[in-house]
């Protein structure tokens, strides 16, 4: 009867039967339970980090892009409305050879150093900034046809680097873009440009600009009655 009396006291005071207040993990059971947790988590690792590099390296990407696409729209735009001009346009560089102005992705790779505010050569990075990302923009055209200041016709590269990219090293940083696949870090854009894009661009609303283009593109070429 003591017994029954006790157990019943354990049962109320434990808030279960006597059976549950002495149930526990012993030190063995902890230790293989933390050691299963480590093994887990050390298996998961290397993919969660792939994972957010890759993310990350997708989003630069993106953004990348847009820059890129921003910069050709606003040379287009200032050529377009005939306010372009040898002031306001990227700088210029020498492409040796025939048909330079569709030759601009052979146009090296920017210099390794800081990028500057307003680049004054074709190999000068400009630094750019999009949602909290820092970037260097290699700006670049080829020197085209101009009547006095104002253009006609000419190529036009763009390429967009991870801004650390060009911060060390000596030469100049590669001009091909980097393979955008899955990575466990920086990846390529380490020294490849996230984007490259390259276009001619071309005046086509003044009287001449057709009879221009065609002398520029071939001195020797006939032109259309009208030209001069």
């Amino acid at each position: 009867m003591i017994t029954n009396r006790l157990k019943r006291y354990l049962y109320r005071v434990g808030g279960g039967s006597p059976a549950q207040g002495q149930q526990g993990l012993t030190l063995i059971e902890c230790l293989v339970a933390i050691i299963i947790v480590g093994l887990v988590a050390s298996a998961i690792a290397p993919a969660l980090v792939i994972s957010v590099a890759t993310r990350v390296q997708s989003q630069k990407a993106e953004q990348a892009l847009e820059l890129a696409q921003s910069e050709i729209d606003r040379v287009r735009l200032l050529v377009e409305r005939s306010e372009a001009n040898t002031s306001n346009l990227p700088p210029s560089t020498t492409i040796t050879g025939t048909n330079p102005d569709s030759r601009v992705a052979e146009v090296a790779g920017p210099d390794y150093g800081t990028p500057v505010a307003s680049a004054t050569t074709a190999f000068q990075t400009r630094s750019a900034t999009l949602n909290g990302n820092q970037f260097a923009v290699q700006v670049y055209r080829t020197p085209g046809k101009f009547v006095g200041s104002v253009p006609v016709t000419f190529g036009m590269g763009v390429r967009v680097y991870d801004y650390d990219a060009v911060l060390t090293g000596s030469g100049s940083l590669a001009k091909d873009p980097a393979a955008l696949r899955m990575v466990n870090g920086v990846g390529q854009r380490a020294r490849r440009p996230l984007v490259a894009l390259y276009t001619t661009v071309t005046v086509g609303e003044g009287r001449d600009s057709l009879c221009q283009y065609i002398k520029h593109l071939d001195t020797t070429a006939s032109v259309p009655t009208g030209c001069f």
